[in-house]
């Protein structure tokens, strides 16, 4: 009896883990500052510009950013362009790729697959055709930026990759990736996708698609997300749609793939492309796009749990292959309902964001230091609310002792001070959270704030430019930015020399991605 406790405590954490894993490739995979979340980032409920994707240039004070979580490594090259089969290498791919195709879509498919191999042609509506929105590179603002202000002399302390620097293929977007050059992994995407008939121009002319070239369109996408680049995002993505056109499906490409059944687009690429209305203004779109994605893969396990394939075809597959398609499909319905309450927040619809929240805490097994992740974000919404006293509830965990606080609770209990506008106090719970995490770029930002309330001005300059000074290539982050030129401007009107040497620091540490409006330097 003792054995089967055990083996079935193993396997709880081990789905556990699994879960974990395909949510945190969702959380950590693309966006930095792109819309802040209660996963990403969380502010005063106080700052009126909180849901924004642009901010004001005016003087203000900077907001708190409350999560301790790594909020700077966003972008993850492995996630990007290869994250659900790095993440669930053991299910079967037949598992994996399953969707379930809207019925004019399905009948095509059946047509292809009981017809001669190539007397088909369909018309130009049940195609899929994608292509660049712009022709030629992404400039490097920073550089130019940098030599307008500093001299030709400061491109000696540069050295950043371009497109033309790294191989020209995968391997190379993921060395661009990680060296933050994000605008040259863009201009690379933009190259290998003309390989494919897909390059400018090409938007509305027919072509082929490969796993591999939608996985290029994934990472492009997901970058133009990242760097706020809202035009061209909104027009390279509207010809995917929804990707149920009968060329998204391996069954459209018999020659290719024979009877292989399944969706060549990733369920990463369908969850962005079903969240990209958010990041453009249309919130509202983006949360029907969630709820008709949460649909299909409720249905999809209806039918992995009933012994079937995921599709609804009543081809029965054993009971191993069951439980890894069946938890793979659940912690995609825990991303779909992560992005849903992103959404909700987006939306100031805090309601419903405690609500999928509270879901999420029932759907599935979460470990004791999940859980409480889950609740103190519902504390967080019921901040939002105004609401201290249920926050309380979710943030206070009255039975830990004060030198037991993990760097979340003490964390949460600055929150919560700063609700009851006590700043000294929240000051004291950033700091002591922020010795246990000295790293954590966000807790100092916060203690500075902490100092910018209770009129310390110069101590709170001092501590970010300790801050940058310590770890420029962490702490360069465009919030970081903002909020210390902003300091700069409340501390003096000779603030122009302080703000060229975060440049000069920008130009020798950081890629290319950076927002240099973020300096709030003189551009025109």
């Amino acid at each position: 009896m003792a054995e089967e406790n055990e083996s079935s405590t193993r396997q709880k954490s081990e789905n556990s883990e699994e879960v974990t894993k395909e949510i945190e490739a969702d959380i950590s995979r693309y966006f930095e500052n792109a819309s802040r979340t209660i996963f990403d980032e969380i502010v005063s409920p106080k700052s009126e510009d909180f849901f924004n994707i642009r901010r004001s240039s005016e003087n203000r004070i900077p907001d708190f950013e409350l999560l301790t979580d790594q909020s700077n490594e966003f972008l993850k090259s492995n996630s990007l362009l290869d994250n659900e089969r790095l993440d669930h290498s053991g299910t079967n791919d037949v598992h994996r790729d399953v969707w379930i195709p809207s019925e004019q879509t399905r009948k095509i498919l059946r047509s292809i697959a009981t017809s001669t191999a190539g007397t088909n042609s369909l018309d130009r509506e049940n195609l899929t055709m994608p292509g660049l929105a712009v022709q030629g590179d992404m400039p490097n603002l920073i550089k130019s930026t940098a030599v307008r202000f500093l001299g030709e002399d400061e491109n000696i302390q540069r050295h950043v990759l371009t497109a033309s620097d790294v191989t020209q293929d995968e391997r190379g977007l993921r060395t661009l990736i990680q060296a933050g050059c994000y605008k040259a992994a863009i201009n690379l995407s933009g190259r290998l996708l003309a390989v494919y008939a897909q390059g400018f121009g090409k938007i509305n002319q027919p072509s082929k698609h490969s796993p591999h070239s939608l996985q290029l369109w994934y990472t492009r996408l997901a970058l133009l997300t990242k760097l706020k680049q809202i035009d061209i995002l909104e027009n390279e993505s509207k010809p995917f749609g929804n990707l149920d056109k009968p060329d998204m499906y391996f069954t459209f490409y018999p020659e290719l793939y024979g009877t292989r059944p399944g969706s060549m687009a990733s369920f990463s690429f369908r969850l962005l492309l079903a969240e990209i209305p958010m990041y453009c203004g249309k919130a509202k779109q983006a949360l029907d796009n969630l709820f008709k994605l949460l649909s299909i893969v409720n249905q999809i396990i209806t039918n992995f749990n009933a012994g079937f394939n995921g599709d609804g075809s009543h081809i029965k597959i054993n009971c191993a292959e069951q439980e890894d398609a069946i938890r793979l499909w659940k912690a995609r319905r825990s991303r779909i309902l992560i992005s849903i309450t992103n959404c909700a927040v987006n939306m100031k619809n805090y309601v419903l964001g405690i609500n999928i929240l509270e879901k999420l805490c029932e759907s599935a097994d979460w470990t004791s230091e999940q859980m409480d992740a889950l609740k103190a974000s519902i504390g967080r919404l019921h901040l939002f609310l105004g609401d201290v006293a249920a926050a309380e509830k979710f943030l206070i965990n009255l039975h830990k002792k004060d030198n037991s606080l993990t760097v979340r609770e003490l964390t949460d209990r600055g929150l919560l001070a700063v609700a009851h506008n006590s700043f000294q106090e929240a000051y004291k719970c950033f700091q002591a959270a922020e010795a246990l995490d000295p790293s954590n770029i966000a807790l100092i930002n916060n203690m500075a704030v902490c100092l910018l309330y209770t009129g310390q001005l110069k101590a709170a300059v001092h501590l970010y430019e300790s801050m940058i000074t310590r770890n420029p290539v962490k702490s360069l982050q465009e919030p970081i930015l903002l909020n210390i030129c902003t300091s700069y401007e409340l501390h003096t009107i000779h603030c122009k020399q302080p703000k060229l040497h975060l440049l000069n620091q920008l130009n020798r540490y950081k890629g290319d991605s950076v927002d240099i409006q973020c300096l709030k330097l003189p551009l025109n």
